[in-house]
């Protein structure tokens, strides 16, 4: 005789989801204000530039963080889709590189390498981050 035992699958906890939703969130407009502080002292006219893309991508983050939010509000947000934003939110990271790469090598090589330093780190954070809540929602 065999037994057969239904495991009901755990609950996501909404709770912890938007916390590190709010953890992403600080990581990423944090890193940004550091790069945008650390190109406009070190040359005014070139880290104006290079803000004034950073706030581009900000912008265009904002819109999918707001669609993640309004799906967590509403308790449906899957990994999946989750999984699907993140490569949206990359693909605007991604851009932004690609447009400020040049001017962010032409400041001195002191300040581009700590720029350098200081996004890569963010964005290893932001991936650690983005993992956990992935990891809450696949529950």
């Amino acid at each position: 005789m065999f037994i057969y035992f239904l495991v009901k699958p755990k609950a996501v906890d909404w709770a912890q989801v938007s916390v590190e939703l709010q953890v992403s969130s600080t990581i990423f407009q944090e890193t940004m204000l550091k790069v945008k502080e650390l190109a406009i002292a070190a040359d005014k006219d070139i880290g104006n530039k290079i803000a004034e893309r950073i706030d581009i991508a900000a912008a265009e983050s904002l819109v999918i963080f707001q669609k993640i939010l309004a799906l967590v509000e509403d308790q449906s947000l899957t990994a999946d889709q989750y999984r699907t934003f993140g490569k949206q939110s990359d693909a605007i990271l991604a851009k932004t590189v690609e447009d400020v790469k040049d001017l962010v090598y032409s400041l001195p090589e002191k300040v581009y390498k700590e720029i350098i330093q200081i996004s890569q780190t963010g964005y290893d954070a932001l991936v650690v981050v983005r993992n956990k809540v992935i990891t809450l929602l696949s529950q």
